[in-house]
């Protein structure tokens, strides 16, 4: 195939060479340095690079059936399935599965992903949505000055499916945590299981906002939307990580066996 040259386009312009001639597993390769992502990992191996990515406590609790993280078909896949407690209606079991990048410094990641597959049964005495199967690609990017873990800001950029939507509909968005709170909750769209997309999640400091981009081939459209936040942001996080992952949240219920499953395919991870 024909290289282009797509200096200084910028990811929207990006995605219009990309709708012109490429498909979406040759666009990281197709990148020159001043767009200001480059290729930090394709999977071209066939074992994950500990050099490029380290694990922590994952899968979760007995109640996790099935946990799945390894390359395919130069792709990393990423499943894990999980079922709720029959003994209670109270709380529910959480699974996960995912890799955090060693270099935990970067302020902007993007990556092509795929939903392979995700499923949830809720449970009926429940009001509410609850059980739900979620992908994330997430970071901690600054402390807000209080010196603790918990004082770092985290960014999330996810994928979320839960039992009460649209069989095979994923609703993709974000917000932000810092101090134990969630808040500045966006929506980019909805993608289909087995869509081929690009996603990007940024920390803009000069402008003190995160920026997530949505780009679904299927359509050849953008998507994106800005986090703003009034917190300091010249402390450095405490705890900095960037991690591709996939969870799932089951709601325990008496009577009635739940489960989420949430399987994705992350592939040609970009980084500045």
């Amino acid at each position: 195939m024909k290289r282009i040259s797509i200096k200084g386009l910028g990811l929207q312009g990006l995605a219009f060479a990309l709708a012109m001639s490429l498909t979406l597993s040759s666009f990281a390769q197709q990148l020159q340095p001043s767009s200001g992502l480059k290729l930090y990992d394709g999977f071209d191996q066939r074992f994950i690079n500990p050099a490029k990515w380290y694990t922590q406590w994952q899968c979760g609790s007995p109640s996790v059936m099935e946990c799945e993280r390894e390359i395919q078909d130069g792709q990393l896949h990423l499943r894990v399935r999980a079922y709720g407690s029959t003994a209670t209606n109270d709380g529910n079991r959480f699974g996960t599965t995912g890799i955090f990048l060693t270099s935990s410094s970067v302020t902007d990641v993007a990556a092509q992903a795929v939903i392979q597959e995700t499923n949830a049964q809720g449970c009926p005495a429940m009001t509410g949505a609850g059980t739900h199967g979620q992908a994330l690609l997430a970071g901690s990017f600054f402390n807000g000055g209080g010196g603790t873990s918990d004082d770092d800001v985290q960014a999330f950029l996810q994928f979320d499916r839960y039992s009460t939507d649209a069989p095979g509909a994923v609703l993709v968005g974000g917000f932000l945590k810092y101090q134990g709170q969630f808040f500045g909750n966006v929506t980019l769209g909805t993608v289909n299981v087995g869509d081929h997309v690009f996603v990007e999640l940024k920390w803009d400091k000069a402008n003190h906002r995160f920026v997530e981009r949505l780009y679904k081939s299927s359509t050849n459209t953008w998507s994106e939307q800005s986090l703003p936040y009034t917190i300091p942001d010249s402390v450095p996080a405490i705890a900095p990580y960037k991690q591709l992952s996939a969870n799932v949240f089951a709601d325990n219920c008496v009577g009635t066996q739940t489960f989420a499953d949430m399987g994705i395919n992350f592939n040609s991870v970009l980084t500045n």
